[in-house]
């Protein structure tokens, strides 16, 4: 019933492993270089985002008089050694600090000490990887320059808890951005200011 074809071979086993040998390097090398390109393009969301609120607190400044801190959100607060996970953006919502007064020469802004990004009009789609916040620099200190000058700018808790708030004569602002996408003993941090897109300000860390 079955006919053999005369000439007919297969590959041997030498000639399989060469192949899986080969695979196998190729792999090697694709997949670090796959997942390297993976991190990269989810950082893209704090550089979009950070560009969103420099705008937002831009608009602010000029209606209001002053720019205003603006407190971390949402709650995912990097950690070292563990992984960011995606965070709904609105859940739950950032409170609004009712904020209702306009600044002055001198005033500042005592409700709230420091305001959400529902205040300044920023609201980010869907959800997200990093943590967000901005701190005002008050008029004793250079107007912020670099994107990435920020004092205590690598400490989410010293950022946090500088002052200002809505001081009259704050003359500009820093806005940040912060995550671990990999899982290692590095927070990777963006950062933008009232002079500056957003930058990356811990080349290499992810």
């Amino acid at each position: 019933m079955f006919k053999q074809f005369k000439g007919q071979k297969g590959f041997t086993l030498i000639e399989l492993m060469i192949v899986v040998a080969i695979i196998g390097i190729l792999a090697a090398i694709a997949i670090p270089n796959f997942l390297q390109y993976q991190m990269k393009s989810r950082q893209a969301e704090a550089k979009t985002n950070l560009g969103a609120i420099r705008t937002s607190l831009t608009a602010f400044q000029a209606e209001r008089g002053c720019y205003v801190a603006v407190l971390g959100w949402p709650g995912n607060v990097p950690a070292l050694n563990a992984k960011s996970a995606p965070f709904p953006w609105s859940v739950p919502a950032p409170v609004a600090g009712g904020i209702v007064n306009y600044c002055v020469g001198g005033g500042t802004f005592t409700t709230p000490a420091g305001a959400s990004f529902l205040d300044v009009g920023f609201v980010a789609t869907g959800s997200v990887l990093y943590h967000y916040g901005t701190f005002p620099a008050a008029a004793a200190v250079v107007p912020p320059v670099l994107a990435c000058g920020g004092a205590g700018f690598n400490n989410s808790a010293t950022v946090l808890a500088a002052p200002g708030g809505g001081a009259g004569t704050d003359v500009g602002f820093y806005a940040f951005a912060e995550a671990n996408l990999d899982a290692d003993g590095a927070i990777s941090h963006w950062g933008a200011s009232n002079d500056n897109g957003a930058a990356d300000c811990t080349v290499g860390s992810f």
